[in-house]
């Protein structure tokens, strides 16, 4: 069993949402990374920046598995997202050694309503602050 540690941002910070997907997972922690943030146009993605911070959920996951989601993603999206090396703080202000799966490809688009909506639900259920809600609603086009 290599299950390695994994900071999610989009919807699989969600352990329901990992769990559709076909990942083993009970439980993802509350987390947020400093120096990131958060876009999603139309697909969720993560841009450098100092001065921003992104929420999500730790999980620990299988590497195997972790390889098998994002490979659906790539193939359902065309979108491939790579791994990055992080130091993700959880709520208890530990920081944790993580993977982050970010793409260097940034396409354009509005993201559909019902994403938006499945991403605050996933951001609630981590606990992430209610202005950070209120960013990700600000992707929502009307």
């Amino acid at each position: 069993m290599n299950k390695v540690w994994v900071f999610f941002y989009g919807t699989f910070m969600s352990a329901r949402i990992l769990k559709e997907h076909g990942i083993c997972c009970d439980k993802t922690f509350p987390a947020k990374l400093s120096g990131y943030s958060l876009s999603i146009q139309p697909r969720v993605n993560l841009i450098k920046n100092p001065e921003a911070t992104s929420f999500g959920g730790l999980a620990l996951i299988e590497q195997e598995e972790l390889a098998n989601l994002y490979e659906s993603v790539q193939k359902k999206f065309s979108h491939v997202y790579y791994p990055f090396p992080v130091l993700a703080e959880m709520q208890d202000g530990l920081s944790r050694s993580a993977l982050c799966y970010i793409s260097e490809e940034f396409s354009c688009g509005d993201p559909e309503s019902t994403y938006i909506d499945e991403m605050v639900q996933c951001a609630r259920e981590m606990n992430a602050p209610e202005s950070y809600i209120l960013h990700i609603e600000s992707f929502r086009k009307l």
